[in-house]
């Protein structure tokens, strides 16, 4: 079964996007230890510094969204950990404190 994947960088209040995988950003996930670090690379100095000046209020979402079967959402909430950006590299690299894994189609059967 293939599977695409993206990830989106929500404002956690207005709920504004901010940065998504679709507009050609690359992005890795790691764990550390309780913690999930999300680096996004390619991102404009414009964008990275938008996101900064509003890292205390974002979301991180990613969906799985295999071919022929249910999209699965991961939301990662950020709270106070660390948001760094990295003009030089265009990275971005968002630590969340927790993950919700859920599947849309069970919520609206």
């Amino acid at each position: 079964m293939n599977q695409r994947e993206r990830v989106l960088v929500k404002h956690a209040v207005t709920g504004r996007m901010l940065l998504s995988s679709a507009e050609g950003l690359t992005y890795v996930f790691s764990r550390d230890g309780e913690l999930t670090r999300i680096t996004i690379c390619g991102v404009p100095a414009d964008k990275g510094q938008e996101v900064l000046a509003l890292k205390a209020e974002l979301n991180v979402l990613r969906f799985e969204e295999p071919e022929g079967g249910p999209v699965v959402k991961h939301w990662y909430y950020v709270g106070d950990n660390p948001v760094d950006y990295d003009e030089a590299s265009g990275c971005i690299t968002v630590t969340a404190q927790s993950e919700i894994e859920y599947r849309p189609d069970q919520y609206w059967e």
